[in-house]
């Protein structure tokens, strides 16, 4: 599908069209919003609960991403099968659930469960629900598509962090989780009862392009009766697939790695709690409207040359946090942040267009229902990475360790962006007929 003609402006997605996509959009921020409202409910939770630190909570929620691989595979088969509306329906109230028991928790055996099931439904919602609807969406747009609603999870880290913090000061420990409750309500009855599977079923054409009656009323057939080849065997033997796994794992290790731990080695290198949270909030506002950059950059040049481009960057910047750390230089490692603001847009859009190139809009739920959880599972491992060189480098070397870890971070990239380079983007998927 790279360089497909369109009949539309890039952008042209119809009043329908661009009503999914600020539905996902507001997907996208509140999916995001267990992990990046950690920073702040940890210690006060902690606090809540007797407890000295919110290490151990903060444990449990990385626990929980190992979960969300079993998870995302269970949810990727669900949706495979019955399509992605009343599973995730399902999902926004067993969320929603989870997160008003949390607010309730008053002992750390119950927190830590709730955590644990936040981190991993977040990861299915964040990476199953979310693609699949845009795939089915904007098979063609998906790059400017998703630029603009995957800038939904560097906005929940500017706005939602700010919200929870006000609440919790203003009201209560517990008020968050009840307005989270409210919203994943919100979200479940407007999946049930307002969303359409595609665009087919609400009168509108996929990417806003017109087709004929017959084109439409053949596409939901097709739809609704399609069985893909690609089953898991095929997939396990298909080149594509491994190298997408590859590219965005690695890619993703560095991501979680270096959000996880911006405010400690910022703090390595010289910055109080406060000033290196406020770097955290400008690295999510500057990702905001580098998310849009990064799908216009993917919709004008194609998604292989994007990926190819953002991998190479990606490796600069990782070799640009590993020399700050090592020299312990404040300048450089705020250079590396404002470089990962930029860069944090492009990595979740990039991802699911990728595969939508490979596979196709028939043929993507077949492969996401497999990637996802290959890329969940290894990119969980920068959990793992990273106290580890932090105990080999030892205690009052913290800036020795995070260099080592951004060294492990760049060699994955550079793998990620000799495999970019390699891949070829021709779709070996069912290609709609026009």
């Amino acid at each position: 599908m790279e360089g497909q003609q369109m009949k539309t402006r890039m952008n042209d997605f119809g009043r329908k069209g661009w009503a999914i996509v600020i539905f996902v959009l507001f997907i996208y921020l509140f999916s995001s919003t267990a992990g990046d409202t950690l920073n702040v409910t940890a210690e006060f939770l902690a606090m809540h609960l007797g407890m000295d630190s919110g290490n151990a909570l903060l444990m449990m929620f990385a626990i929980g991403g190992f979960l969300g691989v079993p998870v995302s595979l269970v949810f990727g088969l669900i949706v495979a099968k019955f399509k992605v509306k009343w599973p995730t329906v399902i999902l926004f109230f067993v969320y929603a659930v989870i997160w008003l028991v949390n607010g309730l928790a008053t002992s750390f055996a119950l927190c830590a469960a709730m955590l644990i099931l936040l981190s991993a439904i977040s990861n299915a919602v964040n990476l199953i629900s979310t693609q699949q609807i845009m795939n089915n969406w904007f098979p063609k747009k998906k790059g400017i598509a998703l630029g603009i609603s995957t800038a939904g999870m560097p906005l929940s880290g500017a706005v939602m962090v700010f919200v929870f913090q006000r609440m919790i000061l203003g009201t209560g420990i517990s008020a968050p989780y009840y307005l989270m409750f409210a919203v994943c309500i919100v979200l479940a009855l407007l999946t049930a009862f307002w969303f359409k599977n595609y665009p087919e079923e609400a009168g509108a054409f996929p990417d806003n392009e017109p087709i004929s009656d017959a084109q439409i009323a053949k596409n939901l057939e097709e739809l609704d009766s399609y069985r893909s080849p690609f089953t898991v065997g095929r997939l396990f033997r298909t080149k594509q697939f491994w190298q997408i796994v590859v590219i965005f794992s690695f890619l993703f290790i560095g991501l979680i790695g270096l959000l996880q731990q911006m405010v400690p080695r910022l703090m390595a290198v010289g910055l109080d709690q406060t000033q290196s949270i406020g770097w955290l909030t400008i690295a999510s506002i500057v990702g905001i409207p580098m998310s849009y950059v990064w799908g216009l950059i993917d919709q004008k040049v194609g998604t292989k040359p994007a990926v190819r481009t953002f991998a190479l960057l990606w490796t600069i910047m990782m070799i640009l946090s590993a020399v700050g750390s090592g020299l312990a230089s404040l300048p450089i490692s705020v250079v590396s942040v404002v470089f990962l603001s930029c860069m944090h847009g492009g990595m979740a859009n990039l991802m699911p267009s990728m595969i939508i190139q490979v596979f196709g809009r028939f043929d993507f739920v077949a492969a996401n229902k497999l990637v996802v959880p290959f890329v969940v599972g290894i990119r969980m491992s920068s959990l793992l990475i990273i106290p580890v060189m932090l105990g080999m480098a030892g205690l009052g070397n913290e800036t020795i360790g995070f260099r080592n870890v951004f060294l492990i971070f760049a060699v994955l990239a550079v793998i990620a962006f000799a495999t970019a380079c390699a891949i070829k983007t021709d779709c070996i998927g069912k290609v709609a007929e026009e």
